[in-house]
C-alpha cells in the first residue's frame, strides 16, 4: 500500500464517522465555547481565547492539516503567536505536479510550507531529517528511524528545547506518540522529540541556551474518529477535550473550512489534500488528550517490531 492509499482510506473512514456527530464523549456541535473540561482544567479553546503561544510539532509538510481547524483559530482568526517546528521536508513521498518537482520534492515542499505557515501567520523552523521513502511497507522500525536521525542530523531533543526556551510557548501541539493520527512513525517520533525537548527545557541544569522554561499545555492531536476506532486504527488515547471545529473563523469560513483552504499550497500532495478538503464537508470537532510529559514519558528509542504504517 503506498502513502496515498493509505491515507485516502484513513481520512475517509474519519469522514464517515464524522457525519452522524462527534466523539465518545456524546458532543454534538455547540458554538459557544467550554471554558474547562469535566476534569476541571481549561479548554484548548478557552486558553486560545486567552491569547495562548501555541508551538505546533510535526513530521512533514502537511502535517498542520490535521490539527489545521485549531490552529486556524488561533493564528488567522485570533492574531495568536504561532510557531511550526517541522523535522522533515518529505523528500520520501510522492510528487503530483504534473510539471514534476524541480529542483528535488524536498526543496519543493520546503517552499509549500513556507506559504502555509504564512496563512496561519506562524513563524517556522524546517528540520531537513530523513524521511523514510515509499512504499509504506518499507518504512524501517520507529527506533530505527529515530538512531538515524541522531546519526545522521543530531538529537532533535534539543533543538527543539531550545526552540522552546526562545518561543516560551502556552501550548506545545504535537502527535501521539504511540500511534501518531495515521500510524506514521515519524509522528510517533515527532511527539516523543517533543516532550522530550519539554522536559529538557525546563531543567535548569541543562546545556541550552537561554532561561529554563515549563510549558504549562501539552496535547495531542487525536485521530479518535469512530470508523477508525471501530477498524482499529484509531489513537490509543481517550479524547480529554474536545474542539468544535464548525464555529466562525475568517472570511466567512468556519476553522475547518480554513484549514481545508490552507492546504491548497500544498500541490505536491494534492490528491491526499483534496481528500482532507472533501472531508471538512463532514467533520465536526477535533480531539485532544492533555499529557503531562514529565509524568507520561514515551522514549523515541524504544525499541518496537513494528515496521511500515501502524
Amino acid at each position: 500500500m503506498n502513502r496515498r492509499d493509505f491515507l485516502k482510506s484513513g481520512l475517509s473512514a474519519m469522514g464517515f464517522l464524522a457525519v452522524g456527530g462527534s466523539l465518545a464523549s456524546g458532543t454534538t456541535g455547540c458554538a459557544s465555547v467550554p471554558r474547562q473540561t469535566a476534569a476541571g482544567v481549561p479548554t484548548f479553546d478557552h486558553l486560545l481565547e486567552q491569547g495562548a503561544r501555541v508551538l505546533w510539532v510535526g513530521a512533514h509538510p502537511d502535517d498542520e492539516s490535521m490539527v489545521g481547524a485549531m490552529l486556524a483559530k488561533a493564528g488567522p482568526k485570533l492574531g495568536n503567536p504561532i510557531h511550526f517546528y517541522v523535522l522533515t521536508h518529505g523528500d520520501g513521498g510522492e510528487c503530483t505536479l504534473p510539471e514534476d518537482c524541480h529542483p528535488d520534492l524536498g526543496s519543493v515542499r520546503g517552499e509549500e510550507l513556507k506559504k502555509v505557515a504564512a496563512l496561519y501567520g506562524a513563524t517556522l523552523e524546517h528540520e531537513y531529517y530523513w524521511n523514510a521513502p515509499l512504499p509504506v511497507e518499507s518504512f524501517p522500525k520507529r527506533h530505527e528511524i529515530a538512531h538515524k536521525w541522531v546519526k545522521e542530523n543530531g538529537d532533535p531533543t534539543p533543538k527543539i528545547a531550545k526552540t522552546i526556551r526562545a518561543f516560551k510557548p502556552d501550548i506545545l501541539l504535537t502527535f501521539d506518540p504511540k500511534h501518531g493520527f495515521t500510524g506514521h512513525p515519524e509522528h510517533q517520533l515527532a511527539s516523543r522529540f517533543a516532550t522530550a525537548a519539554v522536559r529538557l527545557a525546563a531543567e535548569k541544569q541543562a546545556a541550552l541556551d537561554g532561561e529554563p522554561f515549563h510549558v504549562a499545555n501539552v496535547y495531542y492531536g487525536l485521530n479518535r474518529y469512530g470508523i477508525a476506532r471501530l477498524a482499529g486504527v484509531a489513537d490509543p488515547f481517550p479524547a480529554t477535550d474536545v474542539f468544535y471545529g464548525r464555529q466562525p473563523c475568517i472570511g466567512g469560513k468556519n476553522c475547518l473550512e480554513v484549514m481545508g483552504e490552507f492546504t491548497k499550497p500544498h500541490r505536491t500532495q494534492r490528491n491526499d489534500m483534496g481528500t482532507a478538503r472533501l472531508l471538512t464537508r463532514f467533520l465536526i470537532n477535533a480531539y485532544l488528550y492533555r499529557v503531562d510529559p514529565f509524568v507520561e514519558i514515551y522514549d523515541p528509542f524504544e525499541p518496537t517490531d513494528k515496521v511500515g504504517m501502524g
